[in-house]
Formats: structure tokens, sequence, C-alpha cells
């Protein structure tokens, strides 16, 4: 059997070898296209939808809706594990130039930030505030990325950027000890979750720090650097995954249920609110995120091994997935308008939750996702689609603006052995939308043909 046909699209060997402090003129060369990642990234933005739904659309927060929310909420750790990942499997090898890297990614982030903290401002009513107080409302809501409950991820993602060199440097220099740099990091986490769980310190600094983790990068390290070591041994993770599919599906079966048990036993035994033995920093979450994580995995090389049935469907869910996750609560917040005017909403307070619940995710979460992807389709047609989808406007090559003179356009699904200086830059891509087409040291011809997107 070939090392093509061992991975889920991508060649070996892992590059290496490089100095992590490498200076070049040149960029990266692309590495070989992960199509398992794309049906992770579609999954998960699912799921995103899911725990927004849930948490927003029912009337009280019981039990019911904890339970499920504990499992949904793996979404967030997911969402920086992906990050992670694409960043050091597409940069993690060979020479980068930062400032290129920096300035393209903070483009297709901070101008959707920007955006979608103006749109959310002015659909919660704002607009109608004098414009010195609306001035300073989206001063505060830019630092804090509490115009939307969901927009804290852009803010983390610009810090991972930035910290992504030293991030890079960490994974060489401990090259060898990377199970023991998770364990350190997985200690933490668990501390740090239970700090934030029990407030342990509520002045100074640190205080504050606890009582607002959301959009703070150091809140969630293990997430960051698993992502990053997982990239860094993508073919081994891969081919083990491939090997042991029951046993990952068991695990992470075990971590539901180990997290399902800890949110009874709070709820039950430590008299916690539903709504906070749910939230989000748990202990348990470092073992259920990561049960979660593998299992979406398996789901994408299984997607993989099978051909790839419906593909053109979920490539295109899959480039439309920042767009998707930047609009779902405007979509969400529409259909609650419509539903309490037309009385659905009261009508829901009488039913069973089980049955809410089955409505939520079976309809709903569809319904909302399809009109986001429908909207970020149609926007990506506009010139607004680099502000409000975070992608060039389709038929334009914005990259081609950032590229040096000398470079040449290549496909983003098609691996050359051409010399450096003929690759191009870094791809126009987004935290939510991580792209497995990214650029490593080397890429090798796959056995195989490769379908263009």
């Amino acid at each position: 059997m070939t090392a093509t046909t061992l991975t889920a699209g991508v060649t070996h060997p892992v590059p290496g070898g490089e100095s992590p402090n490498a200076a070049s003129e040149v960029a990266p060369r692309r590495r070989e296209h992960l199509y398992s990642i794309d049906l992770v990234r579609v999954l998960t933005i699912v799921m995103v939808i899911a725990v927004h739904t849930i948490t927003i659309a029912t009337s009280s927060f019981t039990t019911s809706v904890g339970g499920l929310t504990m499992v949904f909420h793996a979404s967030r750790e997911v969402f920086f594990i992906l990050t992670a990942f694409v960043l050091a499997y597409g940069y993690g090898h060979g020479p980068v130039r930062w400032r290129s890297f920096w300035r393209k990614r903070y483009l297709c982030v901070t101008l959707p930030y920007v955006a979608w903290t103006i749109v959310y401002f002015a659909g919660d009513g704002n607009h109608f505030l004098p414009l010195p107080s609306a001035v300073r409302t989206i001063e505060h809501y830019l630092v804090t990325g509490t115009a939307e409950y969901h927009l804290y991820f852009l803010l983390v993602s610009m810090q991972i950027y930035m910290v992504f060199p030293l991030v890079r440097w960490l994974l060489h220099a401990t090259c060898h000890h990377h199970g023991k740099l998770l364990a350190v990091c997985a200690a933490f986490q668990v501390v740090f979750s239970l700090a934030v769980q029990q407030q342990w310190v509520t002045n100074g600094v640190l205080g504050r720090w606890l009582a607002n983790p959301d959009a703070l990068l150091p809140s969630y390290p293990f997430y960051i650097l698993l992502g990053a070591v997982a990239a860094w041994h993508v073919d081994q993770l891969i081919t083990w995954t491939r090997c042991h599919v029951r046993l990952v599906l068991v695990a992470a079966a075990a971590s539901i249920v180990i997290g399902l048990g800890s949110y009874f036993a709070q709820v039950y035994v430590g008299r916690q609110p539903a709504y906070l033995a749910s939230a989000v920093f748990q202990p348990v979450m470092v073992i259920e995120s990561l049960g979660i994580a593998w299992a979406l995995l398996v789901a994408g090389i299984s997607w993989v091994d099978h051909g790839k049935p419906a593909r053109r469907l979920v490539m295109a869910c899959s480039d439309a997935s920042f767009g998707i996750y930047l609009a779902h609560p405007l979509i969400l917040q529409g259909l609650l308008v419509a539903a309490s005017a037309s009385g659905l909403l009261a009508a829901s307070s009488h039913l069973p939750v089980g049955a809410v619940l089955a409505v939520l995710v079976i309809l709903a979460v569809p319904f909302i996702y399809l009109c986001s992807g429908v909207g970020t389709v149609l926007v990506r047609r506009s010139p607004l689609s680099l502000a409000l989808t975070g992608r060039p406007q389709v038929g334009e090559r914005w990259s081609e603006r950032w590229r040096p003179r000398r470079s040449h356009r290549s496909s983003p699904d098609v691996a050359t052995d051409g010399p450096p200086e003929s690759r191009s830059g870094i791809p126009w891509r987004t935290p939510a939308e991580p792209s497995p087409s990214l650029m490593g040291e080397r890429a090798v011809r796959t056995t195989t043909p490769r379908s263009k997107r």
C-alpha cells in the first residue's frame, strides 16, 4: 500500500529538518489537500449552529437543554484545534514570510470582524443612539468582541496569528517531547477551567481574566497546541486513526458519557444551575472535546475512504463555512422574530422539552445553515465579499495583489514541483474556514489524479 493510500489526501513524509527561524525570500510550498478536514469543518459549523440555536431558542434552560448543550459546546474547542492544525500543517516547516503571513491573515479576519460588529450593532437597535454614544459602543464591541456572542472567536484568531511564530518554535524545540508538552498543557487547561468555574480569584488582572476568559488566547493553550501537534504528526495520526476506528469511536462515546456524567453530578449533587454546569469552561471538556474532535476526524477519513460522496456539496459548504459562521446568529434572530410574531414561540413553551429540542435540531439548525450558506454564496459574488465573508469576490484574483511580481499563480489543489519562487503566496483563508490546501516545505504528486474545485 502506498503512502498516498495510507492518508486522507496527504503525501509523505512530513517535512522536517528546517530551522524554525529560517528567513527566506520565498513562500513555503503547498502541501496536499486534506479532504477529510473539509468534512470536519462542515460538521463543526453544524455543531456551532446547534449549540447557539438550542441555548437561545428554548424558553427555559432546563436540565435536558443543558445536557445537549454540554455535548455541542465542544464545537468551540474543536474550532481552536482546527485553526491551529491548519496553521501548523501549512506553516510548521520551511521558511515563512511572516509579514506577508500576518498581512493576509489579518486582512481576512479584521475586515469581517469590523463589518459584522457594525451589522450586529445596528441589528440590536443601537443605530438610534446619539453619534458619540454609538461610537463609544462600537469601540467597546471591537475591543471586547461582544457585539454578538460568536465574534470572540475572531479576536482569539488574531491572537493566534500573532503568536504563531512562537508556537512554531515551540513545536520544533520540543519535537521529541510533544506528549509531555500536551500533558502539561492539559493539566493547565483543567486547572484553569476549574478556576473559571469556581471563580478562585475575583480581584485584579487575574480576576478579570477568570471572569471574562472567552476572548483571550491564554484561555485555550491545550487546544491550540493539540491542533498544532496533530498537524506535526498528521501522517501517523491519520494512519493510526484509520486502523483503530472502533477504538476511537468507543473512546469518543466514553468521553461524552464522562462529560454528561460530570454535568449531571454538578446539577443534582452540586446543585448548580443547568446553564452553569454546561458552561464551556468545564474541566471535563478537555476529555470530551478531544474525543469529539477525534470522532469528527474519523468521519472525515471514512468519507474520503468511501470515495467522497457528495463531494461538490461538501466542498461548497466547506468553502462557505466562515461566512456561515459569521451570519448564522442574524438568521437565528430573524427566525426567532418570525416565530414570535406567528405565535410559535409562545406555543412551544407548552410542549415537552424533548419535542422542542427535536424540532430545533432536526428543522431549525438545517434551515439556519441553509439560509446562511445561500446568503454567503450570494455575497461572495458581490464587492462586499471580503468584508462579509473574509474571502475575495468570486472571479477576482485578489491574492495577485499581494504576491511578489516574480510569483506565478498556481492552482490551490494541484501540487507542483517547480522552484519555490513559482509558488503562490499565502492563501485567502480564515480561522473558521481553515483550508486543507495549504503550503508546506515540499509537495509530492499523488498516485491518483485529484479533482479541482
